[in-house]
């Protein structure tokens, strides 16, 4: 069943202009700010240049060793006249809602948001929490994040004892066989923030191509699953990853990597998420992988603090408006991710 007050916190982040032309992301902070503090939920906002917003909400637990909540409030800029809906206004058809930002980022927004409520009033009622809980809500990820991750863990104490990260950049299923696949992000490539790798020497031979997944099923960034997966690619449908995807750059991004807590985490997280997808569907399972492609993860991962992507989408739900034209979410998406997402904390926390 649809949360309803998901469904509220995300059409209200709609109709507020967040896209990286309006220099308005305070506006949809203090929105959250609004609803933080109704509930009771200690926050702080951010504002580091005029209209670039950031709001850092905690639930204290018995640990200050804290797991963080992340997503950004800024979105990318429309043409509205290709679009079949207003995309600065929540439209609400065929049980999806229509509108800037639903799947990049704020559908992950209200989420977390109603979890922090969640979490927040368990605490009041004396169900207190293992670790401190750390919702952060940043502005400027569509830019270089200058203003927002990046000067939040330069200029708040906040990095000062993260355990764990879960962010955006996974939960995209393939259908493969009888079986629907998750995506999990467990790295970018990337070199820097003005670029992307392209190894166009490296000549990817099977042996070369065995010691990239040994190497990374050993240091926790892939796991059997994903091993399992690239052998029987040949069956994707429609929905596919390309092999290379696997491969390509990774070696680069692996050169580097030794054996640390990093592979703990990350086995622990798969296999606890994991569960929660079988609970739905025993036919669900985690794609951990490395995915080309930019977002603030690389602002805690570069600190060498574990973060993982995941934002678990229905099967039905067509990604394709991400940056482009009539982007929804679908209420089964959006209850399928609040209530993996709610169970995995809550076997973290308690």
């Amino acid at each position: 069943m649809i949360h309803q007050t998901t469904v509220d916190y995300l059409c209200n982040l709609i109709n507020i202009d967040t896209t990286i032309n309006s220099n308005n992301e305070i506006e949809g902070i203090l929105y959250i700010k609004e609803v933080f503090d109704k509930i009771g939920i200690e926050n702080k906002v951010y504002e580091p240049v005029s209209g670039k917003g950031n709001i850092i909400a905690t639930i204290k637990g018995k640990s200050d060793d804290a797991i963080i909540l992340h997503s950004h409030i800024d979105t990318a800029n429309y043409n509205a006249e290709n679009w079949l809906f207003p995309p600065y206004k929540a439209t609400l058809i065929n049980n999806c809602i229509v509108g800037r930002g639903t799947l990049d980022c704020k559908g992950l927004i209200a989420i977390w948001m109603d979890i922090m409520k969640y979490f927040y009033l368990n605490n009041c009622n004396g169900k207190e929490l293992k670790n401190t809980l750390i919702f952060i809500c940043s502005c400027d990820e569509e830019g270089d994040g200058k203003y927002g991750t990046d000067w939040l863990l330069n200029n708040t104490p906040v990095s000062n004892n993260i355990k764990l990260v879960f962010g955006e950049g996974g939960g995209y299923p393939i259908p493969l066989g009888e079986d629907i696949y998750f995506t999990i992000q467990t790295e970018e490539v990337y070199i820097n923030k003005n670029s992307k790798i392209k190894n166009t020497s490296t000549n990817y031979t099977e042996n070369k191509i065995n010691e990239i997944f040994n190497k990374a099923i050993k240091l926790g960034y892939y796991n059997q699953n994903t091993l399992n997966f690239y052998n029987n690619r040949h069956i994707q449908n429609k929905r596919k990853i390309a092999q290379e995807c696997f491969y390509e750059n990774i070696d680069i991004i692996l050169e580097n990597k030794a054996v640390d807590i990093l592979c703990d985490y990350n086995k622990k997280i798969f296999t606890i998420i994991e569960n929660k997808l079988n609970n739905i569907n025993p036919k669900y399972k985690l794609l951990p992988i490395i995915t080309p492609g930019y977002s603030d993860n690389r602002f805690f991962r570069q600190r060498g603090i574990p973060t993982i992507g995941f934002f678990p989408l229905d099967i039905k739900n067509n990604i394709s408006g991400i940056h482009g034209n009539n982007e929804y979410i679908s209420f089964k998406s959006l209850t399928l991710s609040h209530d993996v997402l709610l169970q995995t904390l809550k076997t973290l926390l308690y």
